[in-house]
């Protein structure tokens, strides 16, 4: 009873409160006053009643005169209260029922209630509502501040400032950011704004009746903001009904003589965006993304063409081209990739994109030849790689070149087709890499030996063959800078065949005592009268000399005349401690245990000249020679090329002995000054 009795004086406190505020309000006495009518009035017309205010009421302003149009205020009316407001009427005629209505007019004026019921659920009336209501708010901040003005009336050209600005940097925000301002209701946003801004248009709400017939069957297509700024394009009408303008995005790239860095893939009848190749302008601009499917470009429909002829239409094209796309359904924009954090890789296969059949995108292939040096920059799609070439890093658009195991795969399914095909070329093959081992055990004495024994014989390799597979496949060998120390000068080792100047080459280099030296070999025969141990041979027994074999601590070792000889890891050691450049003439196979130490060999492949040019070399120096000999070293040569090529540094066409020498020397000084490109293990030892 005691909260009844609260419930009852709180009530009628609040009563007497509102009669006495509506008697005294000035709205009410003005709405006593006649008021004038005008002389035509369109009978359709809405009329606003500025008597209902919303709830502040003119007593809470005591300072503004009634005449004074700022007391004026149009409430904004929601959309909901307009169909609850409709719900209610319809309620109330039919509880109050026909009796109240005059001349049975019931049954008209509920058509009438059910017609504006049907406008007012439909969603062109609620788009139009929300506008209305938009300009009403901002029309009475106006009347509440007359003196304001908009603070720009170029809201597009700062926001292409402000795209300039941000669409270089890198971070995830500002990727974001740039997709956001540039959707086209953002630019039909700013263009709306920069009218009203630059011209002096009155705001009138319109009527009800002037909104309806206002209302479009479709939204209008807003303009888009693009890189170019050029005429604002609609969708077109051949565009697929699947797709609305909800999903469409209307994006401008300006396109110069290079390629726009960009490829396609086809999926079913869709042209979908299938990568985006780092400094083209597709990248630059942030517009173009993995999985976007484009539907138009200049006019022109990508739906159904096949790959090849888009790329035909897109390669016509310059200037300002303008791109329909779906966008993809998630945008994962890869973090930039740092520069210390790039992989550097060494070509072991020449590669020509232009008889690559596979290649995505011909015009953005990057040819390269075996040795050149490759910078890669994104591994993200396991088939092409995006990279640079050495030397060419300025450049703004990146290449593609194929993966590693892309590269594998299709040079292992080439090998087993040449296999099944004719079995014959791969057997001739492998005989034709193995023909320098069967020459070397028939002719000991034109061997590719270097370390020599009593009576200058030459040293040949009879260590175990090394795990170099004839049949292994090579790509890509990571590598990475290596800086030249004084206290650690690489090794040079030439290689070549028989009779080709490798041993005067050596024996030019090493009258510079100072600068170069050999490795001292070891022997496991006795020790002479007038032999020193460690200056002219290191002397060990049969037994070490075996045991060290079996530990791999000879480069290359072999037996003459029941005893062994050899060149060990530790002599060479011995020569690069001393500050000097060991000078060595090895049989290639002997590089895989020297390129597995900590020694950083520089390999050097001594080849002979065309056949001609060696004959006329032969000749000039008064040698006598067979023409089947001349023939038998070229070919040797190419094997070595062939088969060691992934080891070499540099290949030295001797068709003159003193050019050759001064091409050495000079390579050489250039190892001490300049850093080179070595495998990666190679820097890790360090």
């Amino acid at each position: 009873m005691r909260q009844r009795r609260a419930e009852e004086e709180r009530q009628a406190a609040q009563t007497e409160f509102l009669n006495r505020s509506l008697r005294g309000s000035r709205k009410l006495q003005a709405l006593q006053e006649p008021q004038p009518q005008p002389a035509a009035q369109d009978k359709r017309a809405g009329v606003v009643n500025d008597g209902y205010s919303s709830a502040e009421d003119a007593d809470l302003e005591p300072e503004l005169p009634v005449d004074d149009p700022t007391s004026v205020v149009h409430r904004v009316i929601s959309y909901g209260e307009l169909v609850a407001s409709i719900q209610r009427l319809q309620l109330q005629l039919k509880k109050t029922g026909n009796s109240t209505i005059s001349g049975g007019g019931y049954s008209a004026l509920e058509g009438q209630v059910a017609a504006v019921q049907t406008l007012l659920l439909s969603p062109a009336f609620g788009r139009a509502l929300a506008v209305h209501n938009k300009v009403q708010e901002v029309s009475s901040q106006l009347h509440t501040q007359p003196d304001s003005q908009p603070v720009s009336s170029h809201a597009q050209g700062l926001l292409r400032d402000c795209l300039d600005v941000i669409q270089p940097c890198a971070l995830p925000e500002a990727t974001e950011l740039a997709e956001l301002l540039t959707r086209y209701d953002i630019e039909g946003l700013l263009l709306a704004h920069d009218t009203l801004a630059s011209h002096d248009i009155a705001v009138v709400s319109p009527t009800l009746s002037e909104v309806e017939r206002n209302i479009p069957e479709e939204p209008p297509h807003l303009p888009v903001i693009t890189p170019s700024h050029t005429p604002v394009h609609t969708i077109p009408a051949h565009i697929p009904n699947t797709f609305s303008e909800e999903h469409i995005k209307i994006i401008k790239i300006e396109k110069t003589h290079e390629p726009l860095g960009a490829t396609v893939r086809n999926e079913g009848d869709a042209v979908m965006i299938g990568r985006v190749v780092r400094g083209g302008a597709a990248e630059k601009t942030g517009l173009l993304h993995q999985g976007d499917e484009v539907l138009e470009v200049n006019g022109v429909s990508m739906r159904g063409k096949s790959v090849n002829e888009v790329c035909d239409i897109l390669g016509s094209m310059n200037g300002t081209l303008t791109f329909f796309v779906v966008p993809a359904q998630k945008t994962i924009l890869p973090p930039p990739l740092p520069r210390e954090n790039l992989m550097h890789v060494r070509a072991h296969f020449d590669y020509d994109p232009e008889d690559d059949l596979f290649i995505p995108c011909r015009e953005l292939g990057v040819s390269f030849q075996k040795g050149d040096v490759l910078h890669i920059i994104s591994q993200e799609d396991p088939n092409w790689w995006q990279a640079y070439r050495e030397g060419e890093e300025d450049q703004t658009l990146a290449g593609l070149i194929p993966s590693k195991s892309f590269q594998h795969q299709r040079e292992a399914y080439k090998q087993a087709s040449i296999a099944t095909t004719d079995p014959k070329e791969k057997t001739k093959k492998a005989s034709t890499l193995l023909c320098a081992k069967k020459n070397a055990k028939k002719k000991k004495k034109k061997g590719y030996g270097s370390s020599y024994v009593d009576g200058n014989y030459p040293l040949y390799s009879t260590s175990t063959p090394d795990d170099y597979d004839s049949e292994e496949i090579l790509t890509y060998e990571e590598v990475a800078l290596y800086y030249p120390r004084d206290n650690h000068k690489r090794p040079v080792v030439l290689i070549g065949p028989p009779n080709i100047g490798r041993h005067e080459l050596r024996q030019r280099l090493m009258e510079d005592s100072e600068r170069f030296a050999a490795a001292i070999p070891h022997t496991s025969r006795a020790r002479k009268d007038n032999e020193v141990d460690g200056q002219d041979y290191h002397f060990i027994s049969r037994q070490q000399f075996e045991a060290d074999i079996l530990a791999r601590k000879f480069v290359e070792h072999g037996e003459y005349e029941r005893a062994y000889y050899g060149t060990s890891l530790d002599a060479i050691r011995s020569v690069v401690a001393a500050g000097k450049i060991c000078v060595l003439n090895l049989h290639p196979q002997s590089l895989r245990i020297l390129r597995n130490s900590d020694l950083k060999p520089y390999v050097v492949l001594v080849a002979p000249p065309a056949l001609e040019k060696l004959r006329q070399k032969k000749l000039r120096n008064g040698e006598a020679f067979k023409e089947e000999e001349l023939k038998e070293t070229i070919e040797k040569a190419r094997e070595m090329e062939e088969k060691y090529g992934h080891m070499l540094d540099l290949v030295i066409i001797n068709s003159d002995t003193e050019r050759a020498f001064s091409q050495l020397l000079s390579e050489i000084n250039s190892l001490e000054r300049e850093p080179q490109w070595v495998p990666t293990a190679w820097v890790k030892q360090q």
